[in-house]
């Protein structure tokens, strides 16, 4: 069944494509939820506005996914956390406190699905930190846990 979407659905498409799915999913889950309109004469037509509007938008976001990244290119963050005297981190370090360090570093607010911590920070040390501003935009951050001095 040929459906517009309406947002954005990962692993299936982005906001004004035209994709194929099974029946079911259409009716039971994409049309319901509101997420999908079915591919008519008169929505494809919908959908090409729509499709030209998210490549303004993408323009205008991947000039400030750019200057995000140059302003964090080479960034070392460094946040302080209570520990244990074997360097373990009595609480993880959450995506809140690395995008506190990282507004206190550059002055750019990120969002937290915005920030991919692999492997929970539970250690004292260095971590690498994962910044996707979009899906084209995404480049590495060094992470340094230091003991808070009381």
């Amino acid at each position: 069944m040929k459906l517009i979407l309406k947002e954005d659905i990962s692993k299936l498409g982005r906001k004004g494509d035209i994709v194929n799915v099974a029946k079911g999913y259409a009716r039971n889950y994409l049309i319901p939820k509101n997420m999908a309109m079915v591919a008519t004469t008169k929505n494809v037509t919908i959908a090409e506005r729509m499709q030209e509007k998210r490549q303004a938008v993408l323009e205008e976001s991947s000039q400030l996914a750019d200057s995000i990244q140059q302003a964090l290119a080479d960034a070392h963050l460094v946040i302080a956390q209570n520990s244990t005297d074997e360097g373990t981190l009595y609480a993880a370090v959450t995506n809140a406190q690395i995008i506190e360090s990282i507004e206190k570093f550059s002055t750019f607010k990120l969002e937290e699905d915005q920030v991919i911590v692999e492997n929970q920070v539970k250690e004292i040390g260095l971590h690498t930190v994962k910044i996707q501003l979009s899906s084209d935009v995404n480049f590495d951050v060094t992470l340094e846990i230091v003991p808070e001095t009381k």
